[in-house]
């Protein structure tokens, strides 16, 4: 009698296992830095409300706000969110700072939002420059960039940029 070879054997079942572990490894921390980046880009959203705010500002006075309260927004300790801790506005820059339930790599950074205007023409639209985004040419970022949040948890306009 013949016997049948069927189904694996126990090494090639530990091989199968062994690959898997080391694939989910290595994928592990690019979903962490993944899952830190959604939960900045929401708290961008917060941001958004002082952009309004400055730009409404700015095509009334020609100038840029100082705080919160010439911005003609809430106080920064109650503009919070989620991941948001405040919301800060300094000489035209929106700063958030993030906390509450942000992964704990983030906890107490901040990102900052500039506003950016075309040189010699203040009639032009402002841009936003967000975190480490530099200004182009011919624009003039305003406002100081306190970002401090490592680059790989920052959304892909708001990193470094290397020719």
């Amino acid at each position: 009698m013949k016997a049948s070879k069927a189904g694996f054997t126990l090494i090639e079942l530990m091989v199968v296992v062994a690959i898997l572990g080391i694939m989910a490894t290595m994928a592990l921390p690019t979903y962490h830095d993944r899952v830190i980046r959604a939960q900045v880009e929401e708290a961008l959203t917060l941001a958004d409300m002082a952009k309004q705010a400055i730009v409404d500002h700015y095509e009334q006075s020609g100038t840029f706000p100082d705080n919160n309260e010439a911005a003609g927004i809430p106080a920064a300790k109650h503009l919070i969110g989620n991941y948001v801790r405040n919301v800060s506005v300094e000489q035209g820059a929106i700063h958030v700072r993030l906390g509450n339930r942000i992964n704990a790599h983030a906890e107490g950074r901040l990102i900052t939002v500039r506003p950016a205007r075309v040189t010699g023409s203040p009639k032009s639209p402002l841009a936003w420059l967000c975190g480490h985004a530099e200004a182009v040419a011919g624009m003039d970022g305003v406002g100081q960039n306190l970002t401090n949040l490592p680059d790989r948890y920052l959304p892909i306009p708001c990193r470094h940029w290397r020719s």
